[in-house]
């Protein structure tokens, strides 16, 4: 059986319109320069060029013949409002606690949108994330991130 799937459909051809829009704008009004000396245009022209792209592919999927329609899921306010609080709580402490304890907290309030909460699972994720972040924020990218600072 055929089915086309409009929505898709126009979602990649708006794709692929703003991504062709952003590359010849860029194109036409800012330098370019090369990979290791890079212009203005240069960016805007690669992530204009990347848009288009994969608008290409959503519309190629639009036209797909499809075996079955998915049903979106049901809309669960408890992963929203974990996620949600989890953020806030992340923003609030990590002035106060610092980037490791901000980050400890973060997944184990983000943890409470799964059912059955895994306390074991989320504090082996809590650790290794901290641990991430700090290797990533503080050390790759030199960050003025404190790892603790139990500031009050």
């Amino acid at each position: 059986m055929k089915y086309l799937d409009k929505r898709e459909l126009i979602a990649g051809l708006s794709l692929v319109v703003v991504g062709l829009f952003v590359t010849l704008y860029a194109w036409t009004h800012y330098q370019i320069g090369q990979p290791a000396r890079m212009g203005p245009g240069f960016f805007p022209v690669a992530l204009g060029s990347l848009l288009a792209f994969l608008g290409v592919i959503v519309v190629l999927f639009a036209l797909r013949p499809a075996v079955h329609v998915l049903v979106p899921p049901t809309f669960a306010v408890r992963p929203l409002l974990a996620v949600l609080a989890a953020v806030a709580i992340f923003s609030l402490l990590i002035n106060r606690l610092g980037l490791v304890p901000a980050t400890i907290a973060l997944t184990f309030v983000a943890a409470l949108a799964e059912r059955p909460y895994k306390m074991r699972r989320t504090a082996l994720l809590a650790i290794a994330l901290s641990a991430i972040a700090w290797l990533t924020f503080t050390l790759a990218l030199q960050m003025n991130l404190p790892a603790f600072a139990f500031e009050v």
